[in-house]
């Protein structure tokens, strides 16, 4: 399971004030630095998550464990749903709960039916994961991992995440973001066709 990431080569950028809000280290001042120890809380994470067991991941309480786990060790808030709005989701935060919770039972129901090929289930849901914007940050992170780790669950192929462009952040970003965008029109073609890229596709 991976944990790709689409930010530029902004190392050196300090933090502004509102990205401070709630980090556990008053050292860190650079994007750079944050970037490192968030690396390595989501390995962590990772690593907790390949060995989980349970069955009980199509539920509010699994997510949000799994999000504190991926950043816990460098945010306060990590696992905990954000408080203030936000211009990239329409979802008000006192929606947060209950608009995840109606996305988890569309998703059982749509395997369960197979109401929709395998590609628009995971399409669909990380779409919509990532529209809720459940938390202050981390969401782009936890919809990817969270695909793979149900793709995983129910033995389908993982999702390559436009693997072809790992030497390009800044292309891969932007034909991520414009997937997301085309999404938002119920047009899910583009964002089914980054997640599936392989390296050498054209």
């Amino acid at each position: 399971m991976s944990s790709i990431k689409f930010r530029n080569d902004e190392g050196n950028t300090p933090l502004d004030p509102d990205q401070l809000e709630g980090l556990k280290y008053p050292s860190v001042t650079t994007m750079g630095e944050l970037d490192e120890l968030e690396d390595e809380n989501i390995q962590r994470g990772l690593d907790w998550l390949n060995h989980y067991r349970n069955d009980d991941f199509f539920s509010l309480e699994f997510l949000n464990k799994l999000h504190k786990q991926l950043f816990g060790d460098v945010w306060s808030w990590a696992g905990k749903y954000r408080k203030g709005e936000v211009n990239i989701s329409r979802i008000q935060p006192y929606n947060v709960g209950p608009e995840l919770k109606n996305l988890l039972e569309d998703a059982k129901v749509w395997i369960q039916h197979q109401s929709m090929s395998w590609d628009e289930i995971w399409a669909e849901f990380h779409h919509r994961l990532v529209s809720i914007h459940p938390y202050p940050n981390g969401n782009g992170r936890i919809a990817r991992i969270f695909v793979e780790f149900l793709q995983k669950k129910h033995r389908q192929k993982a999702t390559s995440w436009m693997a072809s462009l790992n030497e390009n952040p800044q292309e891969r970003r932007n034909r991520y973001i414009q997937a997301l965008r085309t999404a938002d029109q119920g047009d899910f073609s583009l964002l089914i066709t980054f997640m599936k890229e392989k390296i050498g596709d054209k």
